[in-house]
């Protein structure tokens, strides 16, 4: 009988032996997995604490064994087992697959009902060089003439010396005769130029809209090659130019963008106040920006526009210093986005007052009753302001303008109310 007692309890502790065994391996490999394995003391600390554990735990299951037996000669086998659960488990981090947000947001492109590429310029200042300015320097002449009409009368060629029968006569002096290898200089008649120009663009609804206008400003910036007016006939001219500009928003940076202007006019004079032109022109706007935000690139053409035009032009002086110029238009406009086609009809009417020969004041009025021929949509927009162009010099010109837009679309979301204030300096940088 005791023979059996000890084989029990010899079994018993063997048993008891290779449950610990099996929790020290258990916890071993809990405490590597959570130990950096960059810190070499760590490990070892980790591994001694192990094993301390261990033979904890192997001795109180001997010793609860020891007590048992020795009352009962019976083990709860499912005490062992609990003791050997009772090990810490490895703290597993489920992989967390967060789905990629959709931060490519889908924003229209800038509304360009009344784009910074129409800017309110007098359409007659590139007419100046054809059609005739009003005469100034009336009052100056007057007096000059005042002038020589009170002079004292010269002696004519009969009043001589009588007592000695003489008579003086003045002969004029001979011009001297150039040698034959010498040719006479011949003036340069450039047949194109290239101007510089910066600008600065201010509304309170710089995209035209109706629930939220938005106040910001534009920085234009570009360069203009373009040929004389070159003579097809008496009264015929033909001119074309290439325009480059870089367009920048003040707070919405996301829309910046460039444009890319071609442009082929025909010119002719019918009076000598009034003329006409067939032309046609090309326009370009590219996104300049690249966000990763929207979902265009930098590059990425939103516009292509292609326009005929037939225009008719009229300048009428006043007075001596005050003209009154009249313009009208007719544009048949072709765009890629097709939503973009529609047919222009444009009037302008400005009053110029020249106070002195590079500084002129106006008021101006413009109009641009616009019909979209791709969707049901008609719009009307008005431009009533004033403006100051100063010459500084012949090669350098400023212009000012300061009014208020109005107008009404068929469209829900565009409005063109609001105020503008413009500033431009242009300058010639070489003519070729």
């Amino acid at each position: 009988m005791r023979l059996n007692n000890w084989k029990n309890l010899f079994f018993y502790i063997l048993l008891a032996s290779s449950g610990g065994s099996w929790c020290c391996m258990r916890v071993d490999a809990a405490e590597s997995a959570n130990t950096d394995i960059w810190h070499p003391n760590n490990l070892v600390s980790t591994q001694i604490t192990s094993q301390q554990l261990c033979q904890k735990l192997q001795q109180e299951a001997i010793d609860s064994l020891c007590k048992r037996s020795s009352k009962s000669h019976s083990l709860d086998f499912q005490m062992l087992l609990n003791v050997a659960q009772q090990t810490p488990e490895t703290t597993q981090v489920p992989d967390q697959t967060e789905e990629p947000e959709n931060t490519q947001n889908q924003i229209d492109p800038p509304q360009l009902e009344s784009q910074p590429s129409n800017l309110p310029t007098s359409p007659s200042d590139s007419k100046d060089q054809l059609l005739k300015a009003p005469e100034i320097d009336y009052s100056l002449r007057r007096e000059k003439l005042i002038q020589l009409l009170r002079s004292p009368k010269q002696p004519s060629e009969s009043d001589g010396d009588r007592e000695l029968g003489l008579r003086v006569r003045l002969r004029p002096l001979e011009q001297p005769q150039l040698p034959p290898t010498e040719k006479p200089v011949v003036k340069f008649k450039p047949i194109g130029y290239l101007q510089g120009r910066v600008g600065y663009f201010q509304t309170s609804n710089i995209f035209s809209s109706k629930d939220s206008p938005i106040e910001d400003g534009l920085i234009i910036s570009g360069l203009t090659l373009a040929s004389v007016y070159f003579p097809l006939g008496s009264k015929t001219y033909l001119n074309g130019s290439i325009d480059g500009n870089l367009i920048r928003y003040v707070n919405q940076s996301q829309y910046h963008y460039n444009q890319v202007r071609f442009n082929l006019s025909l010119y002719q004079q019918l009076s000598q106040r009034m003329y006409g032109e067939i032309s046609w022109s090309n326009q370009q706007l590219f996104y300049a920006n690249n966000s990763d935000r929207l979902d265009f690139k930098a590059g990425d053409r939103f516009l292509n526009e292609n326009s005929l035009q037939l225009s008719l032009g009229r300048r009428d002086p006043l007075t001596s210093k005050l003209t009154l110029d009249s313009f009208y238009e007719l544009s048949v406009n072709f765009a890629d986005p097709l939503s973009r086609d529609r047919i222009i009809n444009s009037l302008w009417v400005s009053l110029n007052y020249y106070l002195q020969k590079p500084l002129r004041v106006g008021i101006d009025y413009q109009g641009n009753f616009s019909d979209f021929t791709q969707r049901d949509r008609e719009d009307q927009f008005h431009r009533l302001f004033g403006h100051l162009n100063y010459r500084i010099s012949d090669t350098t010109n400023m212009n000012v303008q300061a009014g208020v837009s109005l107008g009404s679309s068929t469209a829900e979301n565009i409005d063109f109310d609001g105020w503008f204030f413009s500033i431009n300096y242009s300058l010639q940088l070489g003519r070729f």
